[in-house]
């Protein structure tokens, strides 16, 4: 994908957004780890507190529980807020939304200091504008996201600002450099699509968006889709073996990336601050950023006219074509390639996976280009020895056109299915068309369906197996098929480079493929750049003397399986530690007593013929978050700290009831559980804090640079069950 912007020096004038000035914020904020319920928490948000407060803000403290509504999760959160007046003080606002905390295993340099910097750093060019802005912008630090989207929850349920809210502009970060992807929008998108272009530099696709619209993920906008905005969220996602890991800080983090993000925040906040609020209602868009031009949008309206256009170009070159035999072969023979291509591509990836879990460097090979670039040759070099082989039975024309019914297959389903994920399809295959039927043009219609699908297609296949997928399993499938349809509709191009070949290039492609795969199985290796994710877990059971060490996964890091030492059979409550439901994998050691969660009686009460059992639930001082699990009896109805828990928008259902509590207050949770009358209820508690004491006659070696920490890090679980 393309690099980011150059990081604009704090010297360029007060009104543009600087990099090099947001930069300061992170190296403060990115100092230690600070997830809730961490000592560093705090420090971040007093920093942020004081930041709005030198800006002449008067920043807000959100102090509430909160209710994940996408995830079984709940917490202390305190979302930071700060009002920026417009001309229309009463009226409606643009809302800047970032999070603030991390997890436990990193200092959160990226996800999502970079989002916290890049906000303050917009509201201070915002505030040097002489002018006010016509609407009102509101800044949100929301709190918890890592936990489950809880700040942005609690922002919904409970702030009356989000009753003003009009517009929504969210930053987050899956990776530490790369460009910041516009990945996901609100309903009705057109609008909000042509507002965009305001940003200039975008990168941007309804591809991507109509593809995350599916995908089981989430940022904090999740939480506010249900008011129904108009929505812009950015996310950079390169380096994503960094993610969530303990090299997610200051060092590992690209400036041009936050450039990207922040100017682009800044210049979509002036579009829409500075225009009538609310937005008008539109429909959604098809979208798309090319170099020069910028992003061009246009309404789903359009798509299917142009996809009836292509169906009539196609058309007409297999009407004057006349040789059906031939254009069915080449239909066929194109499917075949595809196919082939497809699997060769998943059959490399897996091998690449299964030679460096044996090699003692290890490495992360699914996301390195030199393997993503190997498997995309192999895919050409399939394609090529299939079309290589058709082209013996009927005329490269008619091959050809058959190529272009396939693609115009794709087209017309993809408009249909998905309008948004149609333009990569439609627009490549409008000029490799027009090249077969105006003879006269075929040269310059070539090398313009060459620039047209390589800029369309080319960033989207890398970012989607190298970067989101990686190049193994899904990913690899995904690079095989595009690779090999963007080589079938460039196929006159490649045949005039590879001459008169009667394999047209198969063999040097092959060879160049196996020298890549040769080089990458030297040269891939874990390192400082590229390293392998670990996490310890010391967990011990309050109830008796049972104590374990080891990690919530089978280990793939031959550091952590040497850490662990051998692992055995593990006891039942060990599967009641991960609320994921992942398997402890580890061995007994000897007991170290640490301070246990509890469950403490409050009352029992009979409502609607149900039995409510109500509970006040205390941690130990220093832990993260509780995990609390009812079974034995169906839960009916719950509520933690008197706010109902609402199940309807789960991602995930379980059978048991299950829910996390983060930054427990030194009050405790008060937890309500209804259940059918006379049943009892199993009620289970596993308390994570971060670290493990000392184990006796337990060596742990060094952690090396090329193993780093991840998500909650090394922790201790405490658990206790209980039955009410």
């Amino acid at each position: 994908m393309a690099r980011p912007p150059a990081p604009v020096p704090a010297t360029s004038p007060d009104t543009v957004f600087s990099a090099e000035r947001a930069l300061r914020h992170v190296e403060a904020i990115a100092v230690r780890p600070h997830a809730m319920g961490m000592p560093d928490h705090a420090r971040v948000r007093d920093y942020i507190v004081a930041e709005l407060t030198a800006l002449g803000l008067k920043p807000q403290i959100q102090d509430a529980t909160a209710i994940g509504t996408r995830y079984q999760a709940s917490g202390r959160v305190q979302n930071i807020l700060a009002w920026l007046p417009g001309s229309d003080v009463e009226g409606k606002a643009v809302l800047l939304m970032t999070h603030y905390d991390g997890v436990a295993a990193g200092p959160a340099a990226a996800d999502d200091g970079a989002g916290s910097a890049a906000l303050l750093e917009t509201l201070r060019a915002l505030r040097a504008r002489k002018q006010p802005l016509a609407h009102n912008v509101v800044a949100l630090f929301t709190d918890g996201e890592e936990a489950g989207l809880l700040g942005a929850a609690a922002f919904v349920r409970e702030q009356s600002w989000a009753k003003r809210v009009a517009v929504v502009i969210n930053l987050d970060a899956r990776g530490t450099s790369g460009r910041s992807l516009m990945f996901e929008t609100g309903p009705g998108n057109l609008d909000a699509a042509r507002a965009l272009r305001a940003a200039g530099d975008v990168t941007a696709g309804s591809v991507f968006t109509t593809v995350y619209r599916v995908l089981p993920n989430d940022t904090d906008l999740s939480e506010l889709a249900v008011l129904g905005l108009p929505a812009l969220n950015f996310a950079f996602i390169d380096g994503v073996e960094r993610y969530h890991t303990s090299h997610d800080d200051f060092a590992h983090l690209n400036a041009g990336s936050l450039q990207h993000h922040g100017a682009q925040m800044l210049a979509v906040t002036r579009a829409f601050a500075g225009e009538a609020l609310p937005r008008p209602t539109t429909g959604d868009a098809v979208f798309f950023d090319l170099p020069v031009v910028g992003l061009i949008v246009y309404p789903v309206a359009l798509a299917l006219p142009l996809a009836i256009v292509v169906l009539v170009l196609v058309g007409m070159a297999i009407v004057r074509d006349r040789k059906w035999i031939g254009v069915a072969i080449g239909a066929l023979v194109t499917l075949i390639a595809v196919g082939l291509s497809g699997a060769i591509a998943q059959l490399s990836g897996s091998a690449i996976a299964a030679l460096h879990a044996r090699l003692p460097g290890g490495g992360a090979p699914q996301w390195r280009g030199i393997y993503a670039a190997a498997i995309a040759l192999l895919a050409v070099a399939v394609t090529l020895a299939c079309m290589s082989v058709a082209k013996r039975r009927t005329s490269e024309r008619s091959l050809y056109i058959g190529t272009l019914f396939i693609w115009l297959v794709i087209a017309l389903v993809a408009t249909v299915k998905a309008p948004g994920l149609s333009y990569p399809f439609v627009w490549p295959l409008v000029f490799a068309t027009a090249a077969v039927l105006f003879t006269r043009g075929e040269v310059a219609l070539r090398w313009v369906t060459a620039a047209v699908t390589l800029f369309l297609l080319a960033g989207f296949t890398y970012g989607v197996s190298s970067i989101m997928l990686g190049v193994v399993g899904t990913g690899a499938i995904v690079l095989g098929v595009l690779t090999s349809l963007i080589t079938l509709l460039l196929m006159p191009l490649v045949r005039v480079a590879a001459g008169d070949s009667r394999w047209s290039g198969t063999f040097w492609v092959t060879a160049a493929a196996a020298l890549l795969l040769v080089a990458g199985a030297f040269t891939v290796r874990r390192s400082g750049e590229h390293p392998q994710p670990s996490a310890l877990v010391y967990a011990e059971n309050a109830d008796s003397t049972d104590a374990w060490f080891g990690a919530l996964y089978r280990p793939r890091a031959a550091w952590t399986r040497d850490a662990i030492g051998p692992a055995t059979a593990t006891p039942s409550w060990t599967n009641s530690l991960s609320p994921t439901g992942n398997r402890f994998y580890g061995r007994r050691v000897e007991r170290v007593p640490l301070e246990s969660p509890n469950a403490t009686f409050v009352r029992d009460t009979m409502i609607d013929g149900a039995r409510r059992v109500v509970l006040r639930v205390t941690a130990p001082r220093g832990t993260i978050a509780v995990e609390m699990r009812g079974s034995g009896a169906p839960v009916l109805t719950s509520s933690i700290d008197g706010r109902v828990v609402d199940t309807t928008r789960y991602r995930f259902h379980s059978r048991d009831w299950i829910m996390e509590y983060w930054a427990v207050p030194d009050s405790g949770a008060i937890v309500a559980l209804s259940i059918p009358s006379g049943a009892k209820i199993d009620f289970e508690l596993s308390a994570r804090l971060p670290g493990f004491p000392p184990i006796p006659g337990l060596r742990i070696p060094v952690r090396p640079d090329n193993v780093v920490p991840n998500q909650d890090g090394d922790m201790s679980i405490v658990y206790r069950r209980f039955r009410f």
